[in-house]
């Protein structure tokens, strides 16, 4: 009887962990700057897509104008693009587009996204602290 209340208790943990949402609204991350020029923010994330170990992909930067640089992330068979407008005091990242098969529904995207933006971001201040 109690090797059933096991097997019962195992099947409703794994019915809630499969439930969680696999699509999630894309996150926009807004970052503070402090004691930089606005040209070191810009080498430090144009910095932070080419140098380092690619374990989640590799961004290519592009820059669009004077205040914004455009990030594209190829990981196989999946597309991320998104615009990185800056100054001297915060840059943020903002969700563009994503390949089809990371889009849901109602304007959702696939989790994944949301993990690779914020490994973006971890990596650009970190760029931005070695340039201190």
């Amino acid at each position: 009887m109690r090797f059933f209340k096991y097997i019962a208790a195992f099947f409703l943990v794994s019915l809630l962990f499969g439930c969680a949402g696999k699509y999630q609204t894309p996150n926009n991350i807004t970052t503070p700057v402090n004691g930089l020029t606005k040209a070191q923010v810009k080498q430090a994330i144009l910095d932070s897509g080419t140098k380092g170990k690619a374990a989640f992909g590799t961004w290519k930067m592009e820059v669009l104008n004077s205040n914004t640089i455009r990030g594209h992330l190829f990981n196989r068979k999946f597309e991320v693009v998104v615009d990185i407008p800056y100054s001297a005091t915060s840059y943020s990242i903002k969700y563009v587009s994503v390949s089809p098969n990371l889009q849901g529904s109602s304007g959702k995207v696939h989790r994944n996204y949301n993990r690779w933006v914020n490994n973006l971001d971890v990596k650009i201040r970190e760029s931005l602290f070695r340039a201190k």
